[in-house]
């Protein structure tokens, strides 16, 4: 069995994802992550497989992006490379359409996590200061009422996250904004350009704060 540690999620992240704006958000949803573990007090070791978790939801996305596949390939590789089944089946419960039922908190954070996370960045990027250092978790609940707004991200999913971890979506959203701010540059919402990832071997962990 692998060792599921945060440097062979992202070597395997960079195998299947050579995009800049899916690499951005595997560790956007990882800081996500990491804060909800915090948050739900777990010990050092599950909140590691929390962070794993976020940075591997989507790493079969790009080559296979249809619902016919994607997540069902990803499992697939998981499986076949050795990584723990607590992590194979939190990838994917984070799609909905898998039916696959959300047992533990690790499992529920990841749907609480993925799309509002997204939503959070694009909220960002269409503020003056393209930051989400300045951006007001009250400025993100009202633009999920604007169904023309990042349209692609389904309201339905952040409603149902918020639910199932039991946190408020307006504290909810205020968790995944303070994650976020602390790697907003290298995300692409600090206000100045992002670095490249593609030559960085491991980017450094969200801080714990």
């Amino acid at each position: 069995m692998i060792d599921p540690t945060r440097a062979a999620a992202w070597a395997l992240l960079c195998e299947h994802t050579k995009t800049q704006p899916l690499r951005r958000h595997a560790l956007a949803v990882e800081a996500t992550m990491r804060a909800l573990a915090r948050r739900a007090g777990v010990g050092v070791h599950e909140a590691e497989l929390w962070g794993v978790v976020g940075m591997l939801h989507d790493f079969d996305y790009e080559r296979f992006p249809t619902e016919a596949d994607h997540v069902w390939r990803g499992m697939e590789i998981l499986r076949a490379r050795g990584w723990p089944e607590p992590v194979v089946r939190a990838v994917g419960a984070h799609a909905l359409y898998t039916g696959i039922a959300r047992e533990t908190p690790m499992e529920k954070a990841i749907i609480a996590a993925d799309e509002l996370t997204g939503f959070v960045g694009a909220c960002a990027l269409v503020r003056p200061s393209r930051s989400v250092h300045d951006l007001p978790p009250e400025s993100v609940v009202k633009k999920m009422k604007d169904k023309a707004f990042a349209r692609s991200v389904d309201r339905e999913y952040i409603r149902r996250g918020a639910e199932e971890v039991g946190i408020p979506l307006l504290e909810l959203v205020a968790l995944v904004i303070a994650a976020q701010r602390p790697i907003a540059e290298r995300l692409g919402i600090g206000g100045v350009p992002a670095p490249d990832l593609a030559d960085e071997p491991v980017p450094p962990e969200p801080p714990a704060g």
